[in-house]
């Protein structure tokens, strides 16, 4: 079975007007235009002509699903679940009878989620945890640009990298309490004009923290930026971001494969609900510090796979062309197939085919043996993987 789905960009604040419409094609709308899904996760489902919604049409829900993201602003610093976390809290929220559209449930149903993003145009973003020596500078230099209350919260920040759990000290500290001690506020406000008009240094990006006190103002996320890895990817490129691992998406257009679920725990840069105590349970050091953009592995001409481990999971980047095609190749699982320049026609063992032009995705059931890919393009292949 070969389906051809679609659905609408989301108009998510932080999105970009001007990528998925100049480089995917769509329609402009005049909003920022975020996110497009192609899942069937309940907040928005891909659609199939004449069949509703890609669930109904096939008769299940998917596991996990692509969308293109279109960041122009820097998201939340967030954090998600593993399977048990995500599990536990939403059995929690429900007892505490928080709605599932309250604008502070945390946990939006039972799953955990992972996620990778790929790069269509150049991609930059914040995504696990720095070494604590470059930490500890950083917030050394900071000490010499403020007055001396905040100043001596800056060198407890450096002691606190000295512990034996010093990332989850550090952390720990600055999320401390449901909003910023005085001292820590005063430390805030101070960085907002401290960063103003100064060149990146070794340490720190200043640049970067203005741009987001030009979004955000004196947020406690400021700081968490100061503590986390900044990638600045190119096409193809990709980052996978573990469960419990802090990472926050800059600006870019971008392919990005996820578990099927809508779990977010913030813990700063944003005007959506914060729950500082609930990105620290969550928070996973172990993973954090190994974060680091990767290459796909090339398994033949035209076809590349990238390596996120033993998850449920994969992906697939895809070039055809005139010189080369993609014969009869079988999938590790049900998969979605996005289209990201050209044209591409994929056709299956059951002689099924369908057409896909830049921006455009089909479902792929398992049910066929193989798959074929021909034309003149680019895309990607995600993949549900049984464990």
């Amino acid at each position: 079975m070969i389906l051809k789905i679609t659905n609408d960009a989301k108009a998510y604040d932080w999105g970009s007007r001007d990528l998925i419409p100049d480089v995917l094609g769509f329609a402009a709308t005049g909003l920022p235009m975020a996110e497009v899904w192609f899942g069937t996760h309940p907040l928005s489902p891909a659609k199939v002509a004449d069949a509703g919604t890609l669930s109904e049409a096939i008769g299940h829900n998917l596991d996990f699903m692509l969308k293109f993201l279109a960041a122009e602003h820097p998201l939340s610093i967030q954090v998600h679940p593993n399977e048990l976390q995500a599990y536990a809290g939403f059995l929690a929220e429900d007892a505490a009878g928080v709605e599932i559209d309250s604008v502070v449930r945390n946990f939006k149903d039972q799953s955990a989620k992972r996620e990778a993003i790929v790069a269509i145009t150049d991609f930059d973003l914040l995504a696990g945890l720095r070494p604590l020596e470059k930490i500890q500078g950083s917030m050394f230099e900071l000490a010499h640009l403020v007055s001396e209350g905040p100043s001596s919260l800056l060198h407890r920040y450096a002691a606190l990298a000295e512990a034996t759990d010093g990332h989850r000290a550090l952390l720990g500290d600055i999320l401390a309490g449901d909003k910023p001690s005085p001292m820590l506020q005063q430390l805030l406000d101070e960085l907002c004009t401290a960063v103003q008009g100064r060149p990146a240094s070794e340490l720190i990006d200043y640049p970067l923290i203005a741009l987001m006190v030009q979004k955000f103002g004196a947020d406690r996320g400021l700081l968490l930026a100061l503590t986390m890895r900044r990638f600045q990817i190119k096409p193809g490129t990709a980052v996978f971001v573990e469960t419990g691992v802090p990472h926050c998406y800059l600006a870019g257009l971008g392919v990005e494969i996820l578990s099927s679920s809508d779990n977010v725990l913030r813990g700063g840069l944003t005007t959506k609900h914060v729950s500082a105590a609930d990105f620290m349970a969550m928070l996973d050091i172990s993973a954090s510090v190994k974060a680091a953009p990767q290459q796909p592995s090339q398994l033949g001409a035209g076809l590349w796979r990238y390596n996120f481990g033993p998850i449920d999971f994969a992906l697939h980047r895809i070039s055809v062309s005139g010189a080369n095609l993609l014969i009869d190749f079988s999938l590790p699982g049900e998969s979605v197939l996005v289209c990201t320049s050209g044209e591409l026609a994929v056709s299956n063992s059951q002689e099924e085919r369908v057409v896909l032009r830049r921006g455009e995705a089909a479902y792929l059931s398992d049910e066929a043996r193989f798959y074929s890919i021909s034309g003149s393009g680019e895309g990607y292949i995600g993949s549900q993987v049984k464990q």
